[in-house]
Order: structure tokens, then C-alpha cells, then sequence
């Protein structure tokens, strides 16, 4: 009743056809990652393995569980499976993952010492505890400041991860322990827990080589920055640049020139047009203003033949760009601030904090970078994908720090320098093996997920390769550098 206008500042419409086609191609991506990662765990670590995959699989109920049992918790809330919201999910299975990992080869460890199995697998829990305790932990802080802070989308990705972190500490410690229990109980489980092993122990100079990987990550981050900041506004999405965006399904590929006409026509010569190349039939148009009616209209007249259909239509404001924008600044630094202040309190130093943060940063950027490089635009999924990124990589690099603080304890006349060596040298056989195992999810995505999926998942291919880079050669080297100026 206000004598006020209104406007509407986000709209979203996705058409049947292209929501089917990717509800269609993400169970098609998913189903292909999980098999190769449940074959992969079963053939490396056989029974260890089986027994792994018994945990992932229940990790993944409990997750579609407790959302569904969000309303009943929560009055009033409720649970739709977004993108953001599968992100969520992929990191959370691949901190599972993680977590089995972890204590499988410790119980390798113990096994090597010559103890019995009982003592093995016993000690391999007990060791392997605080590092999963602690990424977990310092994943579940960030999530919930990304909920305080974040916005829609953001706070579907936190939601998600926070029940997948939770199921996963249960799954990993608590769900494999009480099986290989019953198996020791009843026989079946006695002298032995045979492993395969591809990646022997290492005793390579990471620290000594630091200088160099620092000079080829900063021509890496300059050189994606360079691009980024060239593209100005063309390298952001919708959702922070504001605009519209609008998809159309032809029966065959429309002559693209054609298409340009149109928009001539109405006005829209400056709109940007894509032609996917695996799909040839789908065109998408982004244009700075609202004439979706006028255009459709229009492509419909110039190719009658082709019984065009309108796949998506996204629309937002400039006023909803910037707080969208804002919004996942706000959020992504607070989370940051979270693992800083976690991590330095488990450590006791701010040089591990610091220099994990740090790496948490080069990760983004490199990803930032590869993105612009490749003319992919930065968008709300993109955020979720550097969100995703960032939960795996500073869950990596506090596996290293755990086993620097426990080696600290066992070798105390070892130098920093030799320990961190021997740490990450004792770790990297983990860390090779949890980053590829999750991988195959992600190249799963990347090849069967479409287009919509496309970005996201080529996002989380470079973040998470250079989250075992930077964990390697940046947060390592980065806590020797700063304790020696002390």
C-alpha cells in the first residue's frame, strides 16, 4: 500500500529441460566418482579398504538423513540440494576419505614396527585421532562463520558440510574401529592386515627447494592476476556483476551470425553470445539489460524451423550484485579468520596459523588465476568452489603439522628444518593418495557434470592440486622461515 516502487533485484528461472539435464548428468558424475573411489579404496587397502567404503557409504546417508531431518531440528527450516549444497557434500566425502587414509596408514606404520595387529590397529586410531580431530574441527569453525556471514548459496555449501563433518568423524573413528573390533573378536581378523603400496617412503630436501617454489607461485599468481584484472568486469558472473543471462535449447546449431543479427535488432549489439562446443545446440546470451520477451520473440521469428526453447533465464540487479558480492568477501574472510585463531591455539604458534592462512590464499589466487586465464567467469558457485578449496587444503596442511608436533615429542635433537622434512616425508605417500582419490570425483564432474557443472568442477581440479603444492612447498617452508626471525 506504499506509494513505493518495487523492482526485483534477483530472479532465477531454470526450465525443465536444463534442470533434468543436469539432475541428470550430476547423479551421472556422481555415481561414476564414487565407484572409482570405492574400487580404488577396496583394491589399495583391500579388507581395510572394504571396510572403508562401509563407512563412506553410511556417511553418505547419514548426510541425506540429517538434512532431511533439518525441519524437525529446526522449525521452519528446511533442506533443497543446490549445487552449493553437493560442494558441500564433496568436500565433507573427501574429509572422510581423508580420515580413513589417515588411519590406515598408521596402522601400516605400527604394523612395520613389528606390533601385533590388535596393538596396531589400536595405536593407528590413536594416533591418527588428533589430526583428524583437528581438521575436522578447524573445517567445521569456517563453516559455521561462512553460515553467520554468508549468504544463500554459501550458507547451503556450510550446511551441508557442516552434517557431512560430523558423519564423518562418527564414520571414520568410531564406525570402522567397532568393525575391525568385531572382526578381531570373532577370528575372522588375526595376524595380519595386508595393504598395497605404490608410494614407498621418501627422503627428499622439500625445505631446501623453497626459494624456487616461491619465485614459480608468485609468477603463477601475478600472471592469473594480470588476466583477472584486464577482464575488469567481463571476468565476473551475473551474481556480482548484475545483468542477464539467458540460455536457448536449437534442434540443430543455429548459425551464430544469425543470432548476432537479432540482437542487433533489439538493441543489443554489445551482448556477449556462447556457443558450447560439446553442445553446439545451446546458445547463451548475457546482456546488461531486461528484454528476454522481446528477444525470444525475436529468435523465434528469425528460425522458426528450429522450435527454440528457453533452457534459463537469470536476472540480477546491481544493488543485488554488490551485496551477493559483498556477502562472500565477508564470508570468506571470517572463515579464514576462524582456521587463524583454531590453528594457532592447537599449535601454540601463530607461525603454523599464519603460514596455513597463507596457503589458504595461494590457493584461491592460483585458482582466481586459472580461472581468468581459461575465460571463466567468477560467479556464487565459484565462491563455493574457493570455499571447497580451502577446507581441503588447510585440512592437509595440519596433517603435516600434527606430525611435526608429534615428531617434535620423539626426535627433540632434530632441527625445525629436519623436521618438517621428515614430516612432510612421512605424510606425502597420505597426502598424494587422499588428493588423487578425491580427484577422481572432481575429473568424474569435469567430463560428465555438463555445463553448468563445468566451472565448479574445473575450480576445485586446480584448487585441490595446488592445495598438496602449496601444503608442500609454501605453509611448510613458511613456518621455518618466520621461527628462524624470531
Amino acid at each position: 500500500a506504499l506509494p513505493a516502487p518495487m523492482h526485483i533485484e534477483e530472479e532465477r528461472t531454470i526450465g525443465p529441460l536444463l534442470g533434468q539435464d543436469s539432475i541428470n548428468k550430476g547423479i551421472k558424475a556422481t555415481i561414476i566418482g564414487s565407484i572409482l573411489v570405492f574400487v580404488f579404496m577396496a583394491i589399495y587397502y583391500l579388507l581395510a579398504g572394504i571396510i572403508a567404503d562401509i563407512a563412506l557409504l553410511l556417511n553418505l546417508l547419514l548426510i541425506l538423513g540429517g538434512l532431511g531431518m533439518l525441519p524437525v531440528l529446526f522449525p521452519g527450516a528446511s533442506a533443497t540440494l543446490t549445487l552449493p549444497g553437493i560442494a558441500g557434500i564433496v568436500l565433507s566425502l573427501g574429509m572422510a576419505v581423508d580420515a580413513n587414509v589417515l588411519i590406515n596408514e598408521r596402522i601400516r606404520e605400527e604394523l612395520a614396527t613389528g606390533k601385533a595387529l590388535r596393538g596396531a590397529i589400536a595405536n593407528g586410531y590413536s594416533r591418527a585421532f588428533s589430526a583428524i580431530f583437528d581438521s575436522n574441527l578447524t573445517t567445521l569453525i569456517a563453516a559455521l562463520l561462512l553460515f553467520q556471514f554468508g549468504t544463500g548459496p554459501i550458507r547451503g555449501f556450510a550446511v551441508t558440510l557442516t552434517i557431512g563433518l560430523i558423519a564423518s568423524m562418527f564414520t571414520a573413528i568410531v564406525v570402522t574401529r567397532t568393525i575391525f573390533e568385531v572382526l578381531l573378536s570373532f577370528g575372522l581378523l588375526k595376524n595380519s592386515l595386508p595393504m598395497l603400496r605404490l608410494i614407498k617412503e621418501t627422503k627428499l630436501d622439500f625445505i631446501g627447494k623453497r626459494k624456487l617454489f616461491y619465485a614459480i607461485s608468485l609468477i603463477v599468481i601475478i600472471a592469473g592476476l594480470f588476466f583477472y584484472f584486464k577482464k575488469g568486469k567481463e571476468a565476473y558472473g551475473i551474481d556480482f556483476a548484475g545483468g542477464q543471462l539467458q540460455e536457448y535449447g536449437f534442434k540443430t546449431p543455429p548459425d551464430i551470425e544469425k543470432v548476432r543479427q537479432v540482437l542487433k535488432e533489439v538493441n543489443l549489439a554489445d551482448a556477449s553470445i556462447q556457443q558450447f562446443k560439446d553442445n553446439p545446440k545451446l546458445v547463451l546470451i548475457r546482456t546488461a539489460e531486461d528484454k528476454s520477451t522481446i528477444l525470444t520473440d525475436k529468435l523465434k521469428s528469425m528460425f522458426p524451423e528450429q522450435d527454440i526453447q528457453i533452457l534459463r533465464v537469470e536476472r540480477v540487479g546491481p544493488i543485488a550484485g554488490k551485496h551477493l558480492k559483498a556477502k562472500a568477501i565477508y564470508a570468506l574472510i571470517w572463515s579464514m579468520v576462524g582456521i587463524l585463531v583454531y590453528v594457532a591455539f592447537r599449535f601454540k604458534h601463530f607461525n603454523f596459523a599464519i603460514a596455513g592462512v597463507i596457503a589458504l590464499f595461494h590457493d584461491v589466487l592460483v585458482t582466481l588465476g586459472f580461472l581468468a586465464i581459461t575465460g571463466r567467469q567468477i560467479d556464487l558457485l565459484s565462491v563455493t568452489a574457493f570455499l571447497t578449496i580451502a577446507g581441503y587444503s588447510i585440512n592437509d596442511t595440519i596433517v603435516i603439522y600434527d606430525r611435526v608436533r608429534e615428531n617434535s615429542r620423539l626426535f627433540r635433537k632434530l632441527s625445525l628444518k629436519e623436521l618438517i622434512n621428515l614430516s612432510v616425508n612421512q605424510t606425502l605417500g597420505r597426502t598424494i593418495l587422499t588428493s588423487g582419490v578425491t580427484l577422481l570425483v572432481v575429473i568424474a564432474i569435469l567430463f560428465y557434470g555438463g555445463e553448468v557443472l563445468s566451472s565448479f568442477a574445473f575450480a576445485l581440479l586446480v584448487g585441490f592440486i595446488s592445495g598438496v603444492y602449496s601444503t608442500v612447498y609454501i605453509a611448510s617452508p613458511l613456518v621455518l622461515a618466520w621461527s628462524r626471525s624470531e
